[in-house]
């Protein structure tokens, strides 16, 4: 399958990169230059706010992995650039591919894109009750918009969209090491590592749903947000999943 990974110099993007290279092939794309490790596969560099750029990307690939977010130091960051970055730029991307023949889009949402679970007794489902609150809006809302979008793209044009919601991704010294809370009998783990993402992404790139939000989290009871879902559509457990913390009683 020739797959487009764009914000392909990201954390989480050079995981999806080293499992899908030897079965695909690879065509990377950033506004920035590739870590070297990531030098090896074709390059196309381009701003994703400017769409003849993301849709000459786009042309002659079969499927498209979306990474492109704002994540560092974003707290002080304006919501115009959210707007640009993450709204418009996967705005982008759908376009480019529903008119240039892409089969399928794989975009990175997160957990997030919902707010927070109303009901904190049980893991959450797709389809729970949920709201927004104020921290983090500004990710949080261009999470959900970019999902609405994939989810436009596949109703008018028939555009393919699986959308991957990641819980916290560990290791990249941003997100601290959870700790288990004094009840861990209610859902508290939302970790997660970044090879069990890039797992989820290849799931779906290899699935035949057809439109769908899945969660990338690990396979804990007492995780805030169900991954059965993601296990029976996708064919994906998390492999790591903190055996050093014991996992609470949480009833399902």
């Amino acid at each position: 399958m020739r797959i487009l990974v764009t914000g392909a110099a990201g954390y989480l993007a050079g995981f999806i990169v080293d499992l899908l290279a030897a079965e695909h092939e690879l065509t990377l794309t950033d506004h920035v230059a590739l870590p070297e490790d990531r030098r090896g596969h074709a390059f196309i560099q381009a701003d994703i706010t400017d769409y003849d750029a993301v849709a000459a990307a786009c042309a002659g690939h079969d499927a498209v992995v979306h990474t492109v977010a704002l994540v560092r130091e974003r707290f002080d960051k304006p919501p115009t650039l959210f707007a640009d970055v993450m709204v418009k730029g996967t705005w982008n991307v759908a376009e480019a591919c529903a008119r240039h023949g892409v089969k399928r889009l794989v975009n990175i949402s997160s957990v997030v894109a919902i707010g927070s679970p109303e009901d904190r007794s049980r893991p959450y489902r797709v389809g729970d009750a949920q709201r927004f609150n104020e921290g983090d809006l500004f990710y949080c809302l261009a999470k959900h918009l970019g999902e609405e979008i994939g989810r436009a793209y596949h109703q008018a044009h028939g555009l393919s969209v699986v959308h991957i919601r990641p819980g916290i991704i560990a290791g990249d010294g941003l997100n601290r090491e959870p700790v288990a809370p004094e009840d861990p009998n209610r859902p508290w783990f939302m970790h997660v590592l970044p090879v069990d993402v890039a797992g989820a992404v290849r799931g779906a790139l290899e699935s035949d749903v057809e439109y769908g939000a899945y969660h990338a989290v690990t396979a804990r009871r007492d995780g805030v947000y169900d991954f059965s879902e993601t296990q029976r559509d996708l064919g994906h457990t998390a492999n790591h999943n903190w055996p050093g913390i014991p996992e609470g009683e949480v009833n399902p």
